[in-house]
């Protein structure tokens, strides 16, 4: 029982300072060495309890993700403000947009991951967010097509919000995440009267709620 417990508090050692550091430096520029010194584990047992530092960067990206559901459900239930899943998805992806446009620390670890494909090698909370959303709209979508629009929207994703930062997009934050939401929605196949309602409703709903990405990943 004293080595299982010794063994989870250094894996928690270890997963606490590689989100500082990520935080702080980015995922690219921080090395394993990094990870264990600021830890003070021994470097192998990053890929003993992660199976390497992207499957950190993963489990980094899933925790913050999952903690931005949670949170957006909260403060809807907070404000007492009706939203089905497909409305909930909205303002996730404008609270997410806020955050990738205001945390630098915050948008380059997501482009980090991004651009090392990290999260194109192993599984994603993505993946399982995406296909309760078409289940609770009634679409019955093989997994080939759930993984198919998953990814497709993280290319895309990548893309949109690079050429946006670099001025590339030349339009105002809300039509960017206006044109990010339809063209998800647009991926599942969904009515363009019921694309234009979520997407005015989002709106509408985003300037009662407000959700910031602070430090270490901390979703408040």
């Amino acid at each position: 029982m004293g080595k299982y417990k010794a063994g989870k508090e250094t894996k928690g050692k270890i997963y606490e300072a590689s989100k500082a550091l990520f935080y702080e430096y980015g995922y690219t520029n921080t090395t394993c060495l990094k990870i264990a010194k600021a830890s003070g584990a021994n470097v192998g047992l990053i890929n003993y309890y992660f199976g390497s530092k992207g499957g950190l960067g993963l489990d980094v990206y899933n925790e913050f993700m999952s903690a931005i559901k949670t949170q957006v459900k909260e403060k809807l239930d907070a404000k007492q403000i009706q939203a089905d899943l497909l409305l909930q998805t909205a303002v996730e992806m404008r609270m997410l947009n806020y955050n990738m446009r205001t945390n630098k620390n915050f948008s380059r670890f997501y482009y980090d991951i991004l651009n090392e494909n990290v999260v194109y090698k192993q599984h994603t909370v993505m993946t399982d967010y995406y296909r309760n959303l078409a289940e609770s709209c009634d679409l019955h979508y093989s997994e080939f097509e759930i993984c198919f629009i998953t990814y497709t929207n993280f290319g895309a994703s990548a893309a949109t919000n690079l050429a946006y930062d670099a001025g590339l997009i030349d339009c105002s934050s809300r039509d960017f995440v206006n044109a990010s939401l339809n063209q998800l929605l647009s991926s599942m196949r969904l009515d363009q009267n019921i694309i234009k309602q979520v997407i005015d409703e989002s709106y509408e709903i985003e300037k009662q709620i407000d959700l910031r990405i602070d430090k270490n990943f901390v979703v408040l």
